[in-house]
């Protein structure tokens, strides 16, 4: 139904589309624009590698990989697209034009007809925008991974969704080890649905994870955006300091990847100002989704099949009309939080149920089948 919905909407959209930035957010926008388009990609690294599932990224990479550390060539429906390594270092949006330093180091200028910015932000150690090839982003994960084994006492701070997984996640699949989780307010996951924020705190204790809410933690400057190792944590107030072999920074320090935009796109903390449109404020042919765009209080475009919105759009506005589809956020956050625990995966909706999706559905039709095959329109294996 979908796709017949969408072939009449994208009949006679042509143009040139360029996406910068292809995480999660980005490799759908640029897998579903019209077919007449031409599609360009402006990617970090030549592979998605997903901030997505944190928790489950450092305690079974192995399965993590095959579901979040993707070659973008691998999907199918990112054949027909041009994909280049490097960074935008500017955009003119008068000139409608973008230069891309590449990888390699020359520069590209690239004309367009609809920009997409779909950057997403630095967080923590997991996620940034350096330009890295695909060996070094493997490396890179492998010492996280081993840094996190070796470890006999480990601290999490922060209560998002990052860090509710850390925690969790770890203490589940590690025991043994000393885990201790410290978050400022009364309960984890702000934003989410009381029920759901209870319940991971509940969830946690179960598990045999200390507990600390209340704790205001006082970030030490750059450290917080990196594993510190047989370091201790400074609280706020009167609350002791806590030393543990390894500190795991999730504290939502969030750096918007915007440098290369006009200041007038821009909100006060550097987010992209979006209307209901997905459209950047002021501009009828440039457009933000995903975490770097500030749709609304929690920037929840990177969810909620905002890709659909925004490709419907792009498509109108190709076609010399004026876009009409909006973006209307849920009023929680949902979906996953743990990712695939040992008894099958948990969806957490906005209104606070939660569903439990059995582990032999998530391995045979979730994954491959609903996300690979349907979402992302398939993935080639072999790359």
């Amino acid at each position: 139904m979908w796709d017949g919905l969408k072939a009449k909407l994208q009949q006679g959209a042509t143009g040139t589309v360029v996406v910068i930035g292809m995480g999660d957010t980005g490799v759908l926008t640029a897998a579903h624009l019209p077919r007449g388009c031409r599609v360009i990609g402006v990617a970090t690294k030549p592979l998605l590698v997903s901030g997505q599932e944190l928790g489950q990224r450092l305690t079974d990479n192995e399965v993590w990989r095959q579901n979040y550390l993707i070659p973008l060539r691998a999907f199918r429906r990112l054949k027909r697209a041009e994909l280049l390594h490097g960074r935008a270092t500017h955009v003119d949006p008068l000139e409608r034009t973008v230069v891309v330093e590449l990888a390699d180091g020359d520069t590209r200028t690239l004309q367009w007809d609809a920009l997409v910015i779909a950057t997403g932000v630095s967080n923590g150690f997991w996620r940034d925008a350096s330009v890295e090839d695909t060996d070094t982003t493997a490396r890179r994960l492998q010492t996280q991974v081993h840094r996190v084994r070796a470890a006999t006492s480990i601290a999490v701070v922060g209560g998002g969704p990052s860090g509710t997984s850390l925690a969790c996640n770890i203490k589940r699949q590690f025991p043994r080890k000393s885990v201790a989780w410290f978050y400022s307010g009364e309960l984890p996951l702000p934003g989410y649905h009381p029920q759901t924020r209870a319940h991971h705190g509940d969830l946690a204790r179960d598990l045999g994870v200390e507990v600390y809410p209340r704790h205001r933690a006082m970030a030490p400057g750059d450290e917080c955006l990196s594993m510190a190792s047989n370091a201790k944590v400074v609280f706020e107030g009167a609350q002791a300091d806590y030393s543990a072999d390894l500190i795991l920074w999730a504290t939502g320090r969030l750096r918007p990847h915007t440098d290369f935009l006009p200041d007038n796109m821009l909100t006060a903390e550097g987010f992209v100002a979006t209307d209901r449109h997905l459209r950047v404020q002021g501009y009828t042919d440039v457009y933000a989704i995903g975490d770097v765009a500030a749709t609304d209080p929690l920037r929840c475009s990177a969810r909620n099949w905002a890709y659909q919105i925004l490709c419907r759009n792009i498509a109108t506005q190709l076609k010399g009309q004026v876009p009409t589809a909006c973006f209307e956020p849920p009023g929680y956050r949902w979906g996953s939080i743990l990712g695939v625990q040992p008894d099958g995966l948990v969806i957490h909706q906005a209104g606070g149920q939660r569903h439990r999706l059995p582990r032999w559905f998530v391995r045979l039709l979730l994954y491959p089948v609903i996300v690979h095959r349907w979402i992302y329109g398939g993935i080639r294996r072999n790359g």
